[in-house]
């Protein structure tokens, strides 16, 4: 498996959920990775609750899946490290804002990133290159469960990659 989807959930710089998928380049799904953080260790560190992810939330009670068996922060970088690190070369997913925020909750609680940054691959960018639209969502396909939403990831990003290395061989 030479990629990894990794997806967080949220409430501002505070993070609820970490998931990470090794993943190969037609879509199959290897090894999976998913923690719930305690909102009070990320709050020791002064990552912040915004407002506006807090309503959001509230306003989806039905969709939270991160308050059960939660552990601190500094343990869940601590194991999204050593999930990264069965791959060291494999390839980092993700979109952008979840890898900026990750990058910062390392910073506050003074750790590396859990990949050398040459491994991370902006999702987004990988799909408006590839000019796929939007595909309209089933409902529940996106769950706002970060290991669900990583399978989620995969499936587009693998179709975005198929068309970008059919384009390079044209």
């Amino acid at each position: 498996m030479n990629n990894i989807m990794l997806d967080i959930e949220t409430l501002g710089t505070v993070i609820t959920q970490i998931g990470a998928v090794y993943f190969d380049d037609n879509g199959n799904i290897g090894d999976k990775f998913l923690v719930n953080v305690n909102i009070e260790s990320c709050l020791k560190y002064g990552l912040e609750i915004q407002y506006k992810n807090l309503k959001w939330w509230l306003e989806r009670t039905n969709l939270i899946t991160w308050m059960k068996n939660t552990i601190p922060i500094s343990v869940a970088l601590a194991h999204l490290t050593e999930f990264c690190n069965k791959n060291k070369k494999a390839r980092v997913w993700s979109h952008y804002y979840d890898i900026m925020i990750l990058e910062f909750a390392c910073y506050k609680i003074g750790r590396k990133l859990p990949f050398h940054y040459k491994r991370w691959r902006d999702l987004r960018t990988a799909v408006d290159l590839a000019d796929l639209k939007k595909e309209k969502k089933k409902e529940n396909e996106k769950t706002h469960n970060a290991l669900d939403d990583c399978i989620y990831q995969i499936n587009y990003l693998t179709k975005a990659l198929k068309v970008l290395k059919n384009e390079k061989q044209s």
